[in-house]
């Protein structure tokens, strides 16, 4: 998110706000409306059991046709996608997340509030999964304050735990843990009696408050923390938890453990942040995508592998590729692998890297927006972050108009992408075939 002025100007002009490109679902490198394509095979016909293998097809730098798994029927032609309402009534929602096992999803909405609804049919629960209205646990006053972050254990199907990121009366971050009263289905719900504090991070402004909760493949909880919007200056400071993501383990039965491999000795785990809205974690490829909404001129992609502790991203020497402050050192610190100038973007919404089975043409590709131009994006990174590049660059604007002023991005529990906007509506993107 961005600092208030900014926001209130950009909610007045989102109307009128375009983005960079104008061809549906089109490639951004030179224009063309080309979708990725897939190739599915059947199984031949044999009287003893025979393998069945898609040949891997080659790809541009607009169309990505990835080697998928064989299916019995060839899939139809993607012509597009779209964005199919799944709810809506929301009061200014900031995530949404698959409730593990249950088919389930909730949605957070920044005053307070988690309601949790059935994922294929939108229909929504009487009681919310979670309550912190209460004006002596949630401060909501500020846009960029109130219930920010919420993630499922790992284990929480059999222990039912769930964590929660919020600013509280006194406007510091909170990070807590809770434990849902009863099953998990049909329709869960956290006891606020459960409650424990783990851990409480000062603020010095109301600003850049980040608060993305997220476990890694290695059972550990990563905790999104901006710079506290009074000029960056913690960000540099690895004695100071604002600016990072922090890493923690969270399995004992109270509290939480620093692990033995996190590079300062604190909870920090990388640095050099601004207000990283919204960071998700590819298992498949191990790496991590972090959206950090930029000051002057540019929203950053950043790209990391999950051995990349102590990684410094630059803030507030650098914004982008390039420094910030004048004559500053750039050595030691890793770039992003994507920016966005600010006559395309202003405050970017990192997102998902689609694993799904319904758009297996887009697999791989991380999808990542902009609050302020209402834009959808798409690439791949092709290698590694260091040495790769970002590859079959998509605009899907035209197509998930719909999707409005994206909040955040989440998976239903097949995978699926969904998006939360401003508006208060819940969408699933879905082809068009």
């Amino acid at each position: 998110m961005k600092d208030l002025g900014l926001l209130m100007l950009v909610t007045v002009m989102a109307v009128s706000a375009c983005v960079a490109d104008d061809a549906t679902s089109a490639g951004l490198d030179d224009g063309a409306s080309t979708l990725p394509s897939v190739t599915t095979t059947e199984p031949a016909a044999a009287p003893e059991e025979a393998d069945s293998t898609a040949d891997p097809a080659e790809t541009t730098s607009t169309t990505a046709e990835p080697t998928i798994t064989p299916t019995t029927q060839a899939l139809d032609p993607l012509l597009g996608l779209d964005a199919e309402l799944v709810a809506e009534g929301f009061d200014q929602p900031v995530h949404v997340a698959a409730v593990p096992g249950t088919g389930k999803l909730v949605v957070i909405e920044r005053k307070g509030m988690a309601n949790v609804l059935d994922g294929a049919t939108g229909e929504m629960a009487e009681l919310p999964f979670l309550d912190l209205t209460d004006p002596a646990v949630l401060l909501s006053s500020s846009i960029e304050q109130g219930l920010l972050g919420l993630a499922f254990d790992p284990a929480y199907e059999s222990n039912g735990r769930v964590y929660a990121y919020w600013t509280n009366a006194d406007g510091d971050s909170v990070l807590a843990r809770f434990v849902v009263a009863g099953p998990p289905s049909p329709w869960p719900a956290a006891d606020p009696g459960s409650m424990e504090i783990l851990l409480t991070i000062d603020q010095p402004a109301e600003r850049h408050n980040a608060g993305h909760l997220e476990f890694g493949p290695d059972g550990l909880l990563y905790v999104a923390i901006g710079d506290g919007g009074s000029g960056g200056e913690p960000a540099q400071d690895t004695t100071n938890l604002l600016g990072t993501l922090l890493r923690i383990n969270v399995s004992g039965a109270t509290g939480y453990e620093i692990p033995a491999d996190n590079p300062f000795g604190n909870e920090i785990w990388v640095y050099g942040l601004r207000n990283p809205w919204r960071f998700a974690i590819d298992p498949a490829d191990e790496l991590v995508y972090i959206g950090d909404v930029g000051q002057d001129s540019f929203e950053e992609i950043n790209v990391i592998g999950l051995e990349g502790a102590g990684t410094d991203f630059g803030w507030r020497e650098m914004e982008g590729d390039r420094c910030f402050r004048s004559g500053c050192d750039t050595d030691g610190r890793t770039i992003p692998v994507l920016q966005v100038e600010h006559d395309q973007g202003c405050s970017v919404t990192g997102g998902r890297v689609y694993r799904g089975s319904a758009i297996p043409e887009f697999s791989g590709h991380y999808f990542f927006g902009d609050w302020c131009k209402s834009f959808v994006r798409s690439f791949r990174l092709d290698g590694d972050p260091e040495t790769g590049s970002v590859v079959d660059q998509f605009d899907h604007s035209d197509d998930l108009a719909a999707v409005g002023q994206i909040t955040s991005f989440g998976f239903d529990d097949n995978g699926e992408l969904l998006t939360v906007n401003w508006a208060g509506q819940l969408h699933r993107i879905v082809p068009i075939r």
